[in-house]
């Protein structure tokens, strides 16, 4: 008889709190376990997870900040400025970029956007870019999905006489850039009641604090970079993916058309699935082997043909991809079987040379689900000395978190908990390695490591 290799964790729940939720919203007990399983432990929570009528979206203006960043958008609109709009590679800084541009050209502004190379320029915004952007005669850069830890460069905006606006939801590092505004529910002190939105989920509180609404006609660019960045689906994100699937069921958007027949799912009824395996690789496709602009230019095309041609391009290049990945993978586990296996191993660094630094995340979270550790691919590029790496990590081990201790070493590198990005030097490899061992020892069971 076949034995499931997983560790199932079975969690008791008291009685009387079972049956409290059971006599309230008339549910299954087992239903009641499931949701107290998942810290929904009283009647008016699981009401708000449950029934869409008890869900809200939260005021815009509970960010910190986000009074100045109207305030100032709407200054560069009276005046005519020119704003642009710094943008991430992937799905979700895509989705994110485009409704930005939607929300501000709707109110008239001037507005051009720019997503960096992640071969040439890596990732965030740069000095310059920054620099070219006020010698095009750029007066505000607004960051979406990005900008968190820019610190050098806010502050060479600042000497230039550009403002620079940060929107993100990455983990805030200790010191934060000096910005005209920044937009995060995770900036320390900020009192905004949920901390899971997405880059795009924050870009489209920036849009209701613009327009004085909820702008829900564009919910099915929304929710791409929602469930492509794999934040929580509860609170504020599981009404935008409800609504949002919605109108990417019904969206009249070229691209997303298009894309929709490319993914097979013309007449399908959408679901978060469809996005995640489907729609959101895709999109992504762009900015792991090429220029994100693509897919940016998908989202906001009106013309049919384009978004055709554009669709098919991108399909194109997630085959490639899938083939890269393929490829970096096989390596990859070879290295992890015959170096560093995993029953002496808690913590998986990985590195090869000029590996597609645009998929290693991707190799990561294959090798996290072989393996079952945390995991750092690494792209090393010998005659620069420079190491570019994606992480991704278990429950019980918060990368981001530990990474930070080693910030010595990392000159760069941001991210969530389960999920982070880094450069360094190759020579600081095996040390980061050392110290991850060490600290996984102290922190990590075995029974953490098992799947």
């Amino acid at each position: 008889m076949l034995k499931s290799k997983a560790r199932w964790k079975v969690e008791s729940q008291p009685e009387e709190r079972i049956e409290e939720l059971v006599a309230h919203l008339q549910v299954a007990p087992l239903v009641a376990k499931l949701l107290l399983n998942r810290g929904i432990d009283t009647v008016q929570a699981a009401k708000r997870f449950l029934y869409k009528e008890e869900m809200h979206y939260h005021d815009p203006f509970l960010l910190d900040d986000m009074d100045r960043l109207v305030s100032r958008v709407k200054e560069a609109i009276d005046k005519k400025e020119r704003i642009l709009i710094f943008g991430d590679y992937d799905a979700d800084g895509v989705s994110s970029t485009a409704l930005m541009y939607l929300t501000l050209t709707s109110l008239g502004a001037s507005v051009d956007y720019y997503i960096p190379n992640r071969f040439t320029e890596g990732y965030g915004p740069n000095e310059p870019a920054i620099r070219q952007a006020k010698e095009d005669g750029f007066d505000l850069v607004i960051t979406v999905d990005t900008g968190i830890a820019a610190l050098s460069v806010a502050q060479v905006a600042k000497e230039i006489g550009l403002d620079f606006i940060v929107t993100d939801h990455h983990e805030a590092p200790p010191e934060l850039p000096e910005a005209l505004a920044i937009i995060n529910p995770k900036k320390p002190g900020c009192q905004y009641p949920f901390k899971g939105l997405a880059g795009v989920g924050v870009v489209l509180k920036v849009a209701q604090a613009l327009l004085g609404r909820v702008p829900t006609e564009w919910l099915d660019i929304a929710v791409i970079g929602t469930v492509a960045d794999l934040v929580p689906l509860i609170d504020e994100n599981r009404l935008l993916v409800m609504e949002g699937l919605q109108a990417l069921q019904e969206t009249a958007r070229p691209g997303l058309i298009a894309l929709k027949k490319k993914c097979g799912l013309d007449g399908q009824v959408i679901q978060a699935d469809h996005v995640g395996f489907g729609i959101g690789p895709r999109i992504n496709a762009a900015g792991r082997l090429d220029s994100a602009d693509p897919a940016v230019e998908l989202l906001l095309t009106n013309d049919e043909d384009e978004a055709d041609q554009l669709a098919l391009d991108i399909d194109q290049l997630n085959k490639e991809r899938q083939s890269v990945v393929s490829t970096i993978t096989e390596a990859a586990v070879e290295i992890v079987d015959s170096q560093f296996p995993p029953e002496e191993n808690d913590v998986l660094v990985i590195a090869g040379d000029d590996w597609n630094p645009g998929v290693i995340g991707i190799v990561a979270s294959r090798l996290v689900e072989r393996y079952y550790r945390p995991t750092i691919v690494l792209s090393i590029d010998r005659e620069k000395g420079i190491a570019k790496g994606s992480a991704r990590s278990i429950e019980g081990f918060d990368m981001f978190a530990e990474l930070s201790q080693s910030r010595d070493i990392l000159p760069h590198f941001g991210g969530h908990p389960m999920a982070a990005g880094l450069t360094m030097s190759v020579a600081d490899v095996e040390e980061l390695r050392r110290r991850l061992l060490l600290q996984a020892k102290e922190i990590l069971t075995p029974e953490d490591l098992s799947q």
